[in-house]
Parts: structure tokens; sequence; C-alpha cells
């Protein structure tokens, strides 16, 4: 449904689900109707369709057919990578390219500025929005924060999404005391869904936090982060972000960005005793939805 309304809103668009590691069909939906479980080539073929946008690409016998049938295109976090034959699409779209060819789109992750923008409100707190996981780092970020961040500025941590690494969130747990540390994870649940809140929710949370910290120490692109930037929240990184130029990015942010130098929270306490204030909401309109879909479009269009 996201991809009818907003991305390929030019389109009638059908949905057709792959099994992950063997990428055969499992199911064809149409809007949100399920359309049929025992999916063919000559089922897809009768659709008549104009053409095909793979999320991701592993080639074996279906995918080579669907190919040659329908004008094809795929979208990847990077490019050229080995297990991408390239050849077989009218454009590829990419977070990060090293290649500069007609037929490639940067194409960064998008965000909905109907519901992440400005409207600021009393900043009440740090905010952390990432799943719970080892690549996040927020070992790092918790396991002194009270004493160094908490005590000094009276500014709690509030730490917004789901487990996706039990083992690393037993790590991160003990440092959550509610106080100085919040979560939205239940310790007895976690990984109920209601731990990951929806987009409205974040971007509240956003509007009301002084400082929106990301520890990782790389990340693809980070939407969390443009999401953040959005609402004019002062960001604060230390890592490689590989999908931005650091000269785009750089001024926007408070931090490192081509590469993890130290402490998040030597960055973070930096920030916050020389009462750094960054406002890039101007700059990571360009990573609107509005814009994103206009240049998608426009994209495939011209390849078809």
């Amino acid at each position: 449904m996201d991809y009818q309304h907003h991305l390929l809103s030019d389109y009638d668009v059908y949905f057709l689900a792959t099994s992950l590691d063997a990428w055969q069909p499992l199911a064809l939906f149409h809007q949100d109707q399920l359309l049929s479980t025992t999916i063919t080539l000559e089922q897809i073929s009768a659709h008549n369709f104009e053409c095909a946008l793979f999320v991701g690409f592993k080639e074996n016998e279906f995918t080579r057919q669907l190919v040659a049938h329908i004008p094809s295109f795929c979208l990847t976090d990077t490019y050229p990578r080995d297990d991408l034959p390239d050849i077989l699409f009218r454009g590829i779209m990419t977070h990060r390219s090293t290649s500069l060819r007609k037929d490639i789109l940067l194409l960064g992750a998008c965000y909905n500025s109907d519901i992440f923008f400005k409207n600021r409100k009393p900043e009440e707190f740090v905010l952390c929005v990432a799943r719970i996981h080892r690549d996040k780092n927020q070992q790092e970020l918790v396991c002194d924060y009270k004493e160094r961040i908490f005590a000094k500025y009276g500014l709690p941590l509030s730490l917004v999404g789901g487990v996706d690494d039990l083992d690393y969130f037993g790590q991160v747990r003990k440092y959550i005391d509610q106080v100085s540390v919040f979560s939205t994870i239940d310790p007895e649940k976690p990984l109920a869904n209601t731990a990951w809140k929806r987009s409205e929710q974040i971007a509240d949370l956003c509007n009301r936090a002084r400082v929106f910290v990301m520890a990782s120490p790389k990340e693809s692109f980070c939407i969390a982060l443009i999401e953040a930037m959005a609402c004019g929240t002062t960001c604060v990184i230390d890592g490689n972000y590989p999908g931005f130029d650091e000269s785009d990015i750089g001024p926007n942010v408070y931090g490192n960005c081509n590469g993890k130098r130290g402490l998040i929270l030597d960055s973070l306490d930096e920030a916050l005793s020389r009462d750094i204030r960054i406002d890039g909401s101007a700059w990571a309109k360009k990573f609107s939805l509005n814009e994103t879909r206009k240049a998608l479009l426009t994209f495939i269009s011209e390849r078809l």
C-alpha cells in the first residue's frame, strides 16, 4: 500500500512476495488483496505489466525469466556488486555507487514530510531511534550515560525501537533504569511489537528531543537520522555514513560522518556542553517522499 500511494503512485501496483533465500514466488497481492499463492510466469505475463521493480535481487531461473518478459529495474543499497548482473535491468536505483552512468539513480531512503516536520516543543530528553542490535552500538551509549550525561545535564536517554538481538539486549538492559535511561521495550516481553512506535509517535519524540544521537559505527543511510533532521533536531553521530557525501551531510550534523573516532558519549557531551544547535531540516527536504517520488518516476518513465 505504501508503494501504491506514495512512491509509485503513477502506476497500478502489484506486489510479488518471494522466499528470502531461494527467491521463489510465494504470493501475489494487489492493493491489500491476496490474489494467488500459486504463481507461474504465465500468470504474471497475463497481467501485461509495464515494468517490474526488484527490491534486491537473486539470479535464478525464475528471476531470469521474469526480467526477460518484463522491463525491469532494481533497488539495491550498493552498486556495483558481484551478485547483481545489471545487464538484466533498464536501470539501477542505489544509495551509493562508484559508477556514474545514466542508467543509475542515486536514491537515498526517503521520509514522509507530512509526518516529519518542525514542530518544536520543550526539549525533554536525548533520543535514539534504532533496533537494539550490536550493529547499532547502544551499549556504548548507555553504559556511562547516567554518570556522564544525565548527572550533568539532567536529560534522560530515550531508546525507541524493538529488539533485533536478544543476547545483546541483555547487555543493554541492565542500564535501563527508567530514570536516566528509558526504553520502549517491555523487559518481561522484549520481543513484543509494542516496542516499535508509529511514525507519528516518533515525529513527536523528535520534536521534543534536545538531541538525536546515533551510536552506530556504520550506517548505510539511516532513515531515522533524516527523520530527526527533518524535525529540526540537532543530530550527534560518530561513524561512517557512506550513503552521503561527507561535504554534504557534514555541516548538518555534529560529530564524525566518515568513520568512528572515539566514544559517542564524547561527541554528545561536547554538543551539550557547547550548546550546539544544528537545524538540518532545510537540507533534509531533498530526501522527502515528494522529491524521491519525482526522481524515481521520472527515472522509470524515461527508460520505458
